[in-house]
């Protein structure tokens, strides 16, 4: 389950969407800073509003029905195929959005115990080619949840679910168009470094 991504700063994202990609990003009224994002920490996501391609700042994670103390920061993208609805449904439908970072992070299912007793996991930094990596994200209101998949070649040794990747030409179909054909990262190339304790 990812819970951390770092976001790049406003000058990089720029580049990468204006330059890079030839979008049509309408300029923000806010700042953005390089830092790493945590779930209940507000970030800019990319989505398509008010007729403009535009950065939102939102909240990650939606409140959960169950416990108001949590919140819901990954959803698993499969929920949107099943016959029971769900609450991520009308997201997935009409609200779909794009994440920014230059790598996000998940630590790997395998516990250690070190000299001292304490239990730790390996960590791990992911990226794409490509000097920004663009994640599946959904929103509701002020608040997006990041989409995830089945793991593929890159991600399956570490953990059992990835972020949905999406790659630059990817871009409009998961934003305004049936995503079906996203669902398998077999294709998509991560490259992955182990991160020192």
């Amino acid at each position: 389950m990812c819970n951390q991504f770092h976001l790049p700063d406003l000058k990089q994202i720029q580049a990468y969407l204006k330059s890079d990609l030839n979008l049509p990003l309408v300029e923000p009224d806010f700042s953005i800073q390089a830092t790493d994002i945590f779930p209940n920490q507000t970030a800019p996501v990319l989505l398509y509003q008010d007729n403009k391609l535009q950065l939102s700042n939102k909240k990650w994670g939606y409140p959960n029905p169950i416990d108001p103390k949590k919140s819901l920061f990954n959803a698993r993208i499969e929920r949107f195929y099943e016959a029971k609805t769900s609450m991520w449904d009308k997201s997935f439908a009409q609200q779909r959005c794009l994440i920014i970072t230059d790598h996000f992070f998940e630590y790997a299912h395998t516990t250690y115990t070190a000299k001292n007793g304490r239990k730790y996991h390996d960590r791990y930094a992911f990226h794409t080619d490509a000097p920004i990596t663009l994640i599946a994200g959904i929103y509701d209101h002020d608040r997006f949840s990041m989409v995830t998949t089945t793991p593929n070649k890159d991600m399956a040794p570490i953990h059992n679910r990835m972020p949905l990747v999406i790659l630059p030409n990817e871009l409009r179909r998961w934003l305004f168009q049936n995503f079906t054909s996203l669902i398998n990262r077999e294709s998509v190339d991560l490259h992955v470094e182990k991160m020192l304790q």
